[in-house]
């Protein structure tokens, strides 16, 4: 039998016969083909690194294998919360996998095949992720803007945007600069139905946020006191301030007829509906984070 020294090699046997006249001179055979090494065999199991939510990508690592494979196939799988019963995902054959809502609530595992020159390994299975969670979507401008510009008082604005799927609205995010105004500035984000492209209904009003003379340039929250429900559709997500002006800035970049914007006393509370506005270019950088279902 070949042993791994023989890998890479011929091989030929040597013979002599004898009788009682003595020993005839070595015959050698023919040398066999170049001894090639088994199929692969795992040493050190599959790997599983990433975030267990939809949306988000999984990363596989072959493990480690003997008998120096040339190639790899994949086989991601969807398991119940244990990591048994295990299915095949359709199509879910490369290294890394982006996990989908059809996954929430169950496990994930990838199996891995290698084979070199003699054939292929058995598949060997990774240990299962954590039960997937249901992750998060956006909507709105999430880039920060090119443009710069700044809060006026009284005032609300908002931009519409459309919602792709069914979810629950948690926050608005809005991107936030720093001025040369002194004091501090209110904002509330808000949300407003869309009424034939424009904006309607009130829907919602996020907590308060205070922006001072001290605060930092980024993105800041707008967080709601509880979800809001939405059907997938088009929506208005913006902010309305304070009776201080000047003291927040914001970025943007031009769209045309993006914007909606009207006075609105912030002590009051905005208005619903929307009312009349007046429209502009300032797509403001600011987004909606929703759970999809």
């Amino acid at each position: 039998m070949p042993v791994v020294g023989d890998v890479g090699h011929t091989l030929r046997v040597q013979e002599t016969a004898s009788n009682e006249g003595g020993s005839s001179a070595p015959s050698s055979s023919a040398a066999t083909a170049k001894v090639i090494a088994p199929p692969p065999v795992n040493s050190s199991l599959p790997t599983i690194t990433g975030t267990a939510q939809s949306g988000q990508t999984l990363t596989g690592s072959n493990g480690s294998w003997t008998n120096e494979p040339t190639s790899f196939a994949y086989q991601w799988q969807r398991c119940d919360t244990t990591g048994a019963n295990c299915l095949p995902i359709s199509l879910a054959t490369a290294l890394t996998y982006v996990a989908v809502s059809a996954d929430v609530g169950s496990t994930l595992r990838l199996t891995v095949t290698a084979a070199n020159a003699a054939g292929s390994s058995s598949p060997t299975s990774s240990g299962q992720t954590a039960v997937v969670q249901q992750g998060t979507g956006t909507f709105g401008k999430s880039t920060v803007g090119g443009s710069s510009d700044t809060f006026v008082a009284e005032r609300k604005r908002v931009n519409r945007y459309a919602l792709p799927v069914a979810g629950s609205v948690t926050k608005l995010s809005i991107y936030l600069a720093h001025t040369a105004t002194s004091g501090q500035q209110l904002l509330k984000g808000v949300i407003y139905a869309d009424s034939t492209g424009a904006p309607g209904t009130l829907l919602g009003v996020s907590e308060q946020l205070t922006f001072t003379s001290s605060s930092s340039t980024g993105w800041y929250d707008l967080v709601f006191p509880a979800a809001i429900k939405l059907a997938s559709g088009n929506y208005w997500i913006g902010v309305m301030t304070g009776a201080t002006g000047g003291v927040t800035g914001f970025r943007w970049d031009s769209v045309s007829g993006s914007r909606d914007y009207n006075a609105n006393t912030y002590s009051s509370g905005p208005t619903n509906p929307f009312g009349t506005f007046t429209t502009d270019s300032e797509q403001t950088s600011l987004y909606a984070t929703y759970t999809p279902g």
